[in-house]
């Protein structure tokens, strides 16, 4: 059968039996999948413009399940924008050396490239190695993003004869990375690539099965820096490295980040804590460090909250309250609101609490349809008790560190929170609605993509994959799931504190939109 997508020239062709979603990802067109095709979230869907499909019944406005609706006959398929194709065909020459139009920098004689593999985005850095001068910066979708949407989804996957799949998928994306550097700054080659990123999304770039980080006890096939060649990866690189990890759930991009911040050197207590599909956090204390990584789930991403969306254009990134009834919303690149993102989520169950919308125990008792954001963007009870699981992944986790060293929340002098969320979180609400202590309120400070930073860093000098050793050998790692006190307090976070005054009695009706 073939599948074709509307007002695209693509289309490919799907095997007996074969889903709309799988058939696309084997071609290089990738659909958002963030539950990995497990019929679960629902944001898979697509338009069928024409043709039959079985195992889905078109709704009112003909829109399908991409992991459910196998076709049935030659289709035509409308995307609604929600996918990006990987070009298998790259043209690997670079145009003789040259001023970029319209710009006064000129080319740089050696460049290098710093890339962060992250389980939704993958970021890359081009370098002038001679001057160390950032010169461009490429964010996108990682596109293994159709096998799901968290690290999990990404090891099922390879426990299902996949990880080959899976490395095709970023292994291209990453050469045509690499390539538009190349023919955009007229590069005559690219010296180094560095590479961080969480142990998972490691293994799949160097092709290895991570299979065995799926269950007890989490073994990963490696740990420690690997150096290779870009010929051997068949990648537009002279050499290729990529930066330690800590354990299975704690990967180089923690270790990149610590070590750019020089926590090693820091005289008082402090903490860094990258929230995004997965909550991995350390704590300094005294030249030692204590790490851990909390199951949050993809709820920070978008992926189990019915109207969730990453953070793109078109997501709700911050919810105000004006006027105690009204709701003033801020949108990525000021675009007409599509979803909420986790930032934006924070603010509005914080709202929902102080309105009396949600009680301590999350329940929406006088909203059975949900409480609406913004037009087509409402919270439902489902959403807060995702949301719920989340932050109390996060707050536990934090006290699990907290007593492993021995201090109290007011010990902490210093929290850095890392990576894109951190951008456009709301410090006071972010503690209003319990995902971190009332005690870290002046003592936050946000950094950008801190992986990211970390294999630039090695990029500019050698002597970086030494302080990445010396933090790996001061850290002592805590299985969260075998620890006997982090269910006691999970169940125990998992509610909201509500102060007496901060909201009304009765709560107020939602909003209407025209």
């Amino acid at each position: 059968m073939i599948i074709r997508i509307e007002n695209s020239p693509h289309s490919c062709k799907a095997r007996a039996g074969q889903t709309i979603l799988l058939a696309l990802a084997r071609t290089g067109v990738v659909l958002s999948a963030p539950c990995g095709g497990r019929n679960r979230c629902g944001k898979c869907k697509v338009r069928l413009v024409s043709g039959q499909v079985s195992g889905e019944i078109p709704d009112e406005k003909s829109m399908i399940r991409a992991c459910v609706a196998v076709p049935a006959s030659d289709i035509v398929i409308d995307c609604i924008e929600n996918y990006s194709v990987i070009s298998s065909e790259l043209d690997l020459e670079s145009p003789g050396k040259k001023q970029l139009p319209g710009s006064t920098i000129p080319s740089p004689v050696r460049a290098g490239v710093a890339l962060d593999i992250g389980t939704t985005t993958v970021s890359a850095r081009l370098i002038d190695l001679d001057t160390n001068k950032i010169l461009e910066t490429i964010s996108e979708f990682n596109n293994q993003r159709s096998f799901g949407a968290d690290i999990m989804s990404r090891i099922d996957g390879a426990m299902n004869g996949k990880t080959n799949e899976l490395f095709k998928l970023i292994n291209t994306q990453t050469e045509r990375i690499l390539v538009a550097f190349i023919e955009k700054w007229n590069l005559k080659r690219i010296e180094k690539l560095i590479v961080s990123g969480n142990t998972c999304m490691l293994h799949l770039f160097l092709n290895t099965d991570p299979s065995g980080m799926g269950t007890v006890p989490f073994t990963p096939v490696f740990l420690n820096e690997k150096e290779t060649t870009g010929r051997q990866l068949g990648l537009s690189t002279e050499s290729v490295m990529l930066l330690p990890s800590i354990a299975a759930f704690i990967g180089a991009d923690i270790t990149g980040g610590l070590a750019a911040l020089d926590i090693l050197n820091g005289t008082q207590p402090s903490l860094y804590i990258d929230i995004g599909t997965n909550g991995e956090m350390a704590l300094f204390n005294k030249g030692n460090i204590f790490c851990c990584s909390a199951a949050t789930g993809p709820a920070f991403e978008g992926a189990e909250i019915s109207c969730g969306m990453s953070a793109i254009s078109g997501a709700i990134s911050a919810v105000e309250l004006v006027n105690k009834t009204d709701i003033e919303i801020t949108t990525i690149g000021n675009a007409p609101a599509r979803g909420i993102c986790g930032s934006g989520l924070i603010d509005a169950v914080s709202i929902m609490l102080k309105q009396g919308i949600i009680d301590e125990t999350g329940y929406m008792e006088n909203h059975p349809d949900g409480y609406p954001i913004a037009p087509g963007v409402t919270i439902i009870n489902r959403d807060i008790r995702q949301f719920q699981l989340a932050k109390s992944a996060v707050y536990s986790g934090v006290k699990i560190l907290c007593k492993k060293a021995s201090l109290e929340f007011v010990d902490i002098k210093s929290v850095h929170i890392a990576g894109g969320f951190g951008f456009f979180i709301n410090r006071k609400n972010s503690i209003d609605v319990g995902l971190l202590p009332k005690e870290f309120i002046d003592r936050i400070s946000i950094h950008g993509n801190m992986s990211l930073r970390g294999a630039e860093e090695l990029l500019a000098s050698k002597s970086f994959i030494e302080k990445c050793r010396e933090i790996i050998s001061r850290c002592s790692v805590i299985d969260l799931s075998a620890d006997p006190d982090f269910m006691d307090e999970f169940a125990g976070n998992m509610g909201f504190s509500i102060q007496e005054g901060t909201h009304s009695i009765t709560a107020n009706p939602p909003p209407a939109f025209d």
